[in-house]
């Protein structure tokens, strides 16, 4: 298995014979509003063309409709019926927007070998989480490779906890730029009523979640790209350098592989 980190939540994961894109986000730097009033989004360039991260590519697996995950840009981009797996609640938008192959999925689909599972996930807490809507994960399991569990966004807590003892993943892929919404800078209107705990995890979180799954590897995305993260990679490693094995996590930069040996 061969994981690279494009930008932001976006992945292209080489998985079995197959090749995943995984929340396609294509924006060029500033052209998307601010989230917290600090800068435009996405805050840095991608570091390869989009012809480049498209090359190969099988599959798109999308987690939610976020502008983040998968915005206009990667919209009209992207092949029309190059085939689209997502979860249920964004079946019909997808179709909307002219993409011919859409497949929801309730629970797990086979795919040449290759078994996806949807998984759920809790974007933030308090006010601001029935403002985040749905949001789904997904674990890649095959007989000839290491099981991937990809939380999406999703905060710690305790369906995370009952996905990796249920899906026992080998590397687990977690979002972890502790982002936030602030009043300061209300994007929702009277429905959000103050500053939002973090919407995906933060350095404690991802420090939990090692411990809770110590033989996994744990690969660190979504920091870096967008103006409401609270914390940057080189927070990340240097608040989880202190308990965590360097041999169990992994913070990638832009563009960077990583990869994963078979069973």
């Amino acid at each position: 298995m061969e994981l690279q980190l494009i930008r932001n939540a976006t992945l292209k994961i080489n998985y079995a014979g197959s090749t995943f894109l995984i929340d396609p986000y294509f924006a060029e730097a500033g052209t998307q509003p601010s989230f917290a009033g600090k800068a435009k989004n996405p805050t840095v360039p991608l570091p390869m063309s989009t012809e480049e991260i498209l090359k190969g590519v099988d599959y798109v697996l999308i987690s939610h409709l976020h502008p983040d995950h998968f915005d206009e840009a990667a919209q009209a981009i992207i092949p029309k019926d190059l085939p689209i797996y997502c979860q249920p609640e964004d079946s019909e938008t997808i179709r909307a927007a002219d993409f011919q192959a859409v497949h929801p999925i309730e629970d797990q689909v086979d795919i040449g070998g290759i078994r996806l599972s949807k998984t759920q996930g809790q974007h933030g807490t308090g006010s601001i989480l029935p403002l985040m809507g749905e949001v789904s994960g997904f674990v890649l399991s095959h007989k000839n490779e290491k099981t991937i569990y990809w939380c999406g966004d999703t905060i710690w807590y305790e369906g995370v906890k009952e996905n990796i003892d249920w899906y026992q993943p080998e590397v687990i892929v977690c979002h972890a730029g502790a982002n936030k919404f602030f009043q300061a800078h209300n994007v929702f209107g009277p429905a959000f009523t103050g500053d939002s705990e973090v919407l995906i995890m933060d350095a404690a979180q991802v420090s939990d979640l090692c411990h809770h799954a110590p033989e996994s590897q744990v690969v660190v995305t979504h920091v870096g790209a967008l103006d409401h993260e609270t914390v940057t990679r080189a927070e990340l490693r240097a608040a989880l350098k202190k308990n965590v094995g360097s041999g169990q996590l992994f913070i990638p930069e832009d563009g960077q592989s990583l990869v994963f040996d078979q069973h």
